[in-house]
């Protein structure tokens, strides 16, 4: 019987933001009413992001998405800035992060201060809002939103597209939950993702890879950081 060949239909890469003033012990009165909301990179964490960009830089990306939140969008440049050529960054607001507060919204204007080429992936709506508030306490909306991001992405790209999605560590666990095929039923468990943590999940056209359809190559990989 002929032996049939690995056939890569999506490869992802799932990256938390770096460091964040969220991140770190802070008085809420340093912060501006804007931060209080969405805490900008630390200095630490924009080195962490340039690490990552310059290990993740043999990677053509076919895209770079990030939430419409400014610590994910400062990452997912950082990133850009590494790779072969030029290329927008592709804001996806489902991404935002577990629990963000319905009452903050953010523009198009407020993103272009940190990245002038991000635009909303045109694949969405153009009326869909720049993020996408949550209860951090609804696994089940939370696991409805990481099911279609990976439906939308599942139905877009399967030529052996590589993407990067940077997110947040609550739901970036959503996701990789998703994936394994968690659903609300499943004892919880949690994964403690590291700033700029990269975690590689590779989906195989179906029977083709003998070690299963979707392959986790490494979690929460931190190896960039090593120096610092």
């Amino acid at each position: 019987m002929e032996k049939k060949k690995p056939i890569v239909e999506l490869e992802l890469y799932l990256i938390r933001h770096g460091q964040s003033r969220g991140n770190v012990g802070y008085d809420k009165k340093e912060l501006t009413p804007q931060e209080q909301h969405d805490p900008i990179l630390t200095e630490k964490g924009v080195k962490q992001a340039q690490l990552a960009g310059k290990h993740l830089s043999d990677i053509d990306f076919d895209r770079v998405y990030s939430s419409g939140l400014l610590r994910a969008v400062r990452t997912a440049t950082e990133i850009l800035k590494e790779q072969p050529s030029e290329k927008p960054l592709y804001i996806f607001p489902h991404l935002a992060e577990a629990g963000l507060s319905a009452e903050y919204e953010t523009t198009l204007e407020i993103i272009h201060q940190t990245n002038e080429k991000a635009i909303l992936s045109p694949e969405l709506d153009p009326e869909t809002p720049l993020l996408i508030p949550s209860d951090n306490k609804d696994d089940a909306g939370l696991f409805k939103r990481a099911g279609f991001i990976l439906e939308h992405l599942r139905e877009n790209f399967n030529n052996g597209e590589r993407l990067a999605l940077v997110s947040h560590a609550a739901f970036l666990t959503f996701i990789v939950f998703s994936i394994m095929g968690f659903t609300t039923e499943t004892p919880f468990y949690d994964i403690n993702f590291a700033n700029t943590g990269i975690t590689r999940v590779i989906f195989y056209k179906k029977g083709t890879n003998p070690y299963g359809d979707v392959v986790f190559d490494y979690i929460n990989n931190t190896e960039h950081l090593s120096d610092i």
